[in-house]
């Protein structure tokens, strides 16, 4: 995501220059997404993708038959809703994170 479209998701972010704003997303994300927790972030997407697998199963087994859908139609209904709900989830766990970090990191400069 670029600076601006980030700098947005912050609004407490917004009475600081650019200059500031982008300074401290960039320690955020290096205190987010850092090496230092690259085993945890590796877990939990493994997590996410058998939790999105599970359900994309589950709809292709349990729910199409259940509702008399077609494959083609099941297919779809799985790359119009499960997917992309999946992929709001992990977006906003990503800017969870980030604003977790954001905070410790306006704490420390205090």
């Amino acid at each position: 995501m670029t600076h601006p479209r980030e700098a947005r998701l912050f609004p407490e972010l917004h009475h600081l220059p650019a200059e500031e704003q982008q300074q401290l997303l960039d320690a955020a994300k290096r205190r987010a997404f850092g090496p230092d927790r690259a085993l945890k972030r590796w877990r939990e997407n493994m997590t996410t993708f058998v939790i999105m697998f599970g359900l994309c199963v589950l709809v292709m087994v349990v729910l199409a038959p259940a509702l008399s859908l077609s494959r083609d139609m099941a297919g779809g209904f799985v790359l119009v809703v499960v997917l992309p709900v999946c992929f709001i989830f992990q977006q906003r766990r990503y800017v969870q994170r980030l604003r977790v970090a954001l905070a410790e990191e306006a704490k420390g400069k205090q």
